[in-house]
């Protein structure tokens, strides 16, 4: 392993304060808005010299009154030298620089790294990439697009509420990667072009896309009506459909030999059983027909490098789940003693299986329907 240590100057009309500005909050996301560059780093580790002892620069080899150190480690020499001249860096990141570094009054040396604790795995590493979350402020979807942030990927979420956007996007301040808000209304379809069109102007790649934007409804056959069919049907089924033909463009910039670009649906274990949940004969029929348009969408998608994945969830805490049990007393009980893993599924089991699905160590995983229920269903 080699690391490149960069004591860093600012540029001489800047305060501290704005150096350190703009190097936590323009200058790193850039960096990891940029595969090409990221993909050959273990990790990349900002300093502020003034937060700590006056010397700190001196401590990684350096002398001289720097304002910070940048600690970049690479897998091996080679991937420093590859990361230095890729288009990436020499394009994007390089021309950035002088906009905040006094680059004359820098200094930088390379040395060879033994770990003490070892690096994590990149089998799981979604840094740089960029992940569209539909429905993702709040419930399963919220779960799905911290998930990612934290793993360092920059999110845009879709969502209805813009307050409860806004409150979400700003719990994340301090990721690893970043997030962004975009208001959209998928139950129409000027509303699913509409927001394909804001995502492209947002991000030109889009390496993960999550459908997890639904509706649940249940109730008597008795009682159910054309109007609430077609609404649930739009949002749970059409939805999703439209919106990877209207990004199909981005997803495909974003796919790479050996890294595809990854479209994840949110299907659900009532599409599995054969129970109709208290009556919910919309959202089980519209769930089942997410599986199958998965695996259809897989045989077609995946020879240009679009790997396309379904999750079909039991019950987790949400919006959904809890107006479900709330309707029969008693119920959310007697489903987690059926379960034999004996709770419900966490932030933790939606995320780690998303994180699979959209990094490395799923990238030859297309076309299957995973069941993420405690063996609710299966066993």
């Amino acid at each position: 392993m080699s690391t490149i240590v960069v004591n860093v100057a600012r540029r001489p009309d800047l305060t501290h304060a704005e150096f350190v500005d703009y190097w936590r909050n323009r200058h790193a996301p850039l960096i990891r808005s940029c595969p090409q560059f990221t993909e050959q780093l273990v990790s990349y580790t900002q300093y502020d010299a003034h937060a700590g002892p006056r010397d700190l620069a001196g401590l990684f080899g350096g002398s001289g009154d720097y304002d910070g150190v940048a600690v970049l480690r690479f897998r091996n020499r080679k991937a420093l030298e590859d990361a230095f001249a890729c288009d990436d860096y020499i394009n994007r990141i390089r021309p950035d620089e002088p906009n905040f570094v006094d680059l004359d009054n820098c200094s930088a040396h390379v040395t060879d790294a033994f770990d003490v604790l070892g690096a994590p795995s990149r089998l799981f590493d979604v840094s740089g990439k960029t992940a569209v979350v539909t429905g993702g402020a709040k419930g399963v979807g919220a779960m799905i697009a911290s998930a990612l942030c934290e793993a360092g990927a920059d999110v845009i979420v879709l969502g209805r509420d813009e307050a409860a956007g806004k409150d979400f996007v700003a719990g994340l301040e301090g990721a690893r990667g970043t997030c962004r808000f975009v208001e959209a209304d998928l139950a129409s379809n000027e509303g699913v072009a509409a927001a394909a069109r804001e995502i492209a102007g947002l991000a030109d790649k889009i390496h993960v896309l999550v459908n997890n934007a639904g509706a649940f409804a249940a109730g008597p056959i008795e009682d159910a009506n054309q109007q609430s069919w077609d609404s649930l049907m739009a949002l749970n089924l059409r939805a999703p459909f439209f919106l990877i033909q209207a990004l199909l463009p981005q997803l495909k910039a974003a796919a790479v030999a050996g890294d595809p670009a990854r479209v994840v649906m949110i299907g659900s274990i009532g599409a599995l059983w054969g129970r109709s949940s208290n009556g919910a004969y919309a959202y089980g029929a519209s769930k089942a027909a997410i599986h199958q348009l998965t695996r259809m969408l897989a045989s077609d998608l995946t020879a240009g490098g679009i790997n396309v994945n379904a999750i079909a969830p039991g019950f987790f805490p949400s919006d959904m789940t809890d107006g479900f049990f709330s309707a029969v007393p008693g119920l959310k009980d007697q489903v987690v003693a059926g379960i034999p893993a004996g709770r419900l599924g966490t932030a933790e089991d939606i995320g780690g299986a998303v994180l699979y699905l959209a990094s490395r160590a799923g990238a030859y995983v297309s076309g299957t329907v995973l069941p993420l229920e405690g063996a609710l269903w299966q066993a």
